[in-house]
């Protein structure tokens, strides 16, 4: 009769053993759940730090660059006049800006600017690269030629106002040689005055652009051009064969950003003519200005607001697309 007590109670024990070892498995699972938790909670503290510091600046855009860029698409399907509510009419503001003869003057002008700042700014600031970087002592021709863009474009523009004066700089100076003849009331003259302003516009931009290639310039690997030395290219077979190709992407950079500031020139126009005289000189940038805080007509404004947009952007894109396919198949 004792062997069957035996059991049990050896039965007892193993039940017993058994689960205190389910219970302490069951405890080191636990902690290492707790472990893994704590671990992976710090992980994803770690993670998300760096995010955080972008929030600032994301809030910054989505305030200060998208909100108005989305108000500003809407109200252009609006008339408002800035105090009563806005009246929905849709492509009639678009419709009313592009029969208004005003707008194709801007527009025309807005070309010639686009145009204008592609050829002059681009080219002159390359060949003033392309000069300096050839000079060992350089930093006095790099300061002369920075120097104006540090300038503001009302400080610019109040400078060469009085330049374009009939009895300004300008004027003068032709007189002293002799060219009498060729002396205008520079910005009171059709076309002469846009072309006047886009020369001043020129002389401030020159040297943002001479910096942007200096710095390509001085990132070309020189093995290729020590090669082509080697092989007898001349100065110029060199700067068309070799340096410009290798250039390409920062000309892609230099040409589009040429491309939008003289696409959205404003301060220096308005400084000097206020778009006069008869709006003679208004870019597409002067007439949104004019639309909207001169004539209350923000509907109008933000529907050339909305055509700059899409016109900068569309180029841009169209631009880059090409030189990127053209490298591709190079």
């Amino acid at each position: 009769m004792k062997k069957p007590v035996n059991d049990e109670v050896y039965k007892h024990k193993e039940e017993n053993n058994y689960s205190r070892i389910n219970q302490g498995n069951k405890k080191v699972i636990q902690t290492d759940m707790q472990v893994t938790d704590r671990y992976n909670q710090k992980r994803l503290i770690e993670t998300a730090i760096p995010y955080l510091y972008l929030i600032p600046a994301l809030l910054f855009v989505g305030i200060f660059l998208l909100y108005p860029a989305v108000r500003t698409f809407c109200m252009a399907f609006t008339r408002w006049n800035g105090v009563s509510p806005p009246v929905w009419v849709g492509l009639k503001s678009f419709r009313t800006i592009f029969l208004n003869p005003v707008f194709r003057t801007s527009l025309i002008n807005t070309l010639y600017w686009a145009v204008a700042t592609l050829i002059l700014p681009v080219v002159l600031g390359l060949t003033a690269a392309l000069f300096v970087s050839r000079i060992k002592s350089n930093n006095i021709f790099k300061l002369l030629l920075f120097l104006p863009y540090s300038l503001s474009a009302v400080v610019v523009g109040i400078v060469w106002s009085y330049m374009y004066q009939s009895s300004g700089a300008i004027n003068t100076f032709l007189r002293l040689i002799g060219l009498e003849r060729l002396t205008y009331i520079w910005l009171q003259e059709v076309p002469q005055n846009t072309f006047a302003i886009i020369i001043a516009f020129t002389w401030r931009m020159v040297g943002i652009n001479f910096v942007l290639f200096l710095i390509g310039l001085q990132n070309i690997p020189q093995e290729p051009i020590e090669a082509a030395k080697l092989e007898g290219a001349s100065e110029w077979q060199l700067t068309i064969k070799v340096i410009l190709p290798m250039l390409s992407q920062m000309t892609a950079v230099v040409v589009v950003m040429a491309f939008i500031n003289g696409f959205n020139s404003f301060d220096i126009i308005w400084v000097m003519t206020l778009g006069g005289p008869f709006r003679s000189t208004e870019t597409l940038a002067v007439t949104m200005y004019r639309e909207s805080f001169i004539h209350f007509k923000f509907g109008s404004g933000s529907s050339v607001a909305v055509l700059i947009s899409l016109i900068t952007f569309g180029a841009s894109i169209f631009y880059f697309k090409a030189i990127f396919r053209e490298e591709h198949f190079e």
